[in-house]
């Protein structure tokens, strides 16, 4: 868990992270990235050493988390997450004209040699990429958005159908269950719709009958059936809402009126799945049905 605390020395707050190895009873403290808690956002692991710090700069650890290296990448780090033996990063820069470009990076876990993935399309604003085992589905973003797909780490690509409206974003993630299955949030103007494919992104349809969700949804899956939406649409009230048939129905499992309330919540395998919401971390064992607070004993 990343977050900030009072700094250990001086005033103000810093960086801090705690750990668990005992699935949540206990946590306790370990060493963060010597920089301030606006240096770096999100925390990914690949295994119990190999981890990532980032947005906007970016640092790994090898060894747990005892000592932290920064890396210089050409950027800030928007995006980062790991599979398959493989660590991918996307990373924004200032263009001309107040425009932004995007580039791909991989690299091998554990390794901080990082390389650029050439794509098919440049990748702009809004671009964004999502990981299934071995396979790569990435977003172009901008107003050529396209859905990128590649088996081999990004050493070749083929085009998918894009979900989305061309020039208003999206974002796209795949099911826990290592299926083919993908689900997209996609704005629509002042609300938005998720969008459901079983076959990798080749066809698409609509999985959000129940109402209009707003323009910020964003969706965490499960499987072809069961997924997980934030915040809810207008015709529910809640945090966080269910659902179990493809998207024909939805129920709210974790209440709360706010939007900024949800700040993440997703998957870690089929079963299990984690949320934050107004800074407390929630439990699911159970596929998102029924959830538990967690608290952070340090």
């Amino acid at each position: 868990m990343l977050g900030t605390a009072r700094c250990l020395t001086g005033s103000g707050t810093c960086g801090a992270i705690l750990r668990t190895t005992d699935g949540g009873s206990a946590f306790a403290g370990i060493p963060s990235p010597p920089v301030s808690a606006s240096d770096v956002s999100q925390l990914r692991f690949a295994s119990p050493l190999d981890g990532y710090a980032f947005g906007p700069e970016l640092w790994q650890t090898a060894d747990g988390g005892s000592t932290w290296t920064n890396v210089p990448v050409p950027g800030q780090v928007t995006e980062l997450e790991a599979a398959d033996g493989e660590s991918y990063a996307l990373v924004t820069s200032a263009g001309s004209a107040n425009s932004t470009s995007n580039e791909l990076l991989t690299a091998p876990v554990g390794s901080q040699q990082w390389r650029q993935v050439p794509t098919p399309t440049p990748l702009g604003f809004g671009a964004q990429f999502a990981l299934s085992g071995s396979n790569l589905y990435v977003l172009g973003g901008n107003g050529d958005q396209a859905l990128l797909y590649s088996t081999d780490q990004g050493a070749q690509f083929s085009q998918r159908v894009d979900p989305c409206t061309a020039g208003l974003g999206g974002s796209v993630t795949a099911a826990a269950d290592g299926s083919p299955t993908l689900w997209a949030a996609c704005p629509t103007g002042m609300m938005a719709e998720g969008m459901l494919s079983t076959d990798g992104g080749v066809t698409w349809r609509v999985a959000t009958a129940p109402g209009p969700f707003p323009n910020s949804l964003k969706l965490a899956a499960a499987s072809s059936s069961v997924a997980l939406a934030s915040p809810a649409p207008e015709t529910l009230k809640g945090a966080v809402v269910r659902t179990t048939n493809a998207g024909s129905t939805y129920t709210v499992v974790l209440a709360g009126t706010s939007p900024s309330t949800i700040s993440w919540v997703g998957f870690s395998g089929p079963s299990r799945a984690y949320a934050l919401l107004a800074g407390s971390l929630f439990e699911s064992s159970d596929g998102g049905a029924n959830w538990r607070s967690v608290a952070l004993k340090n």
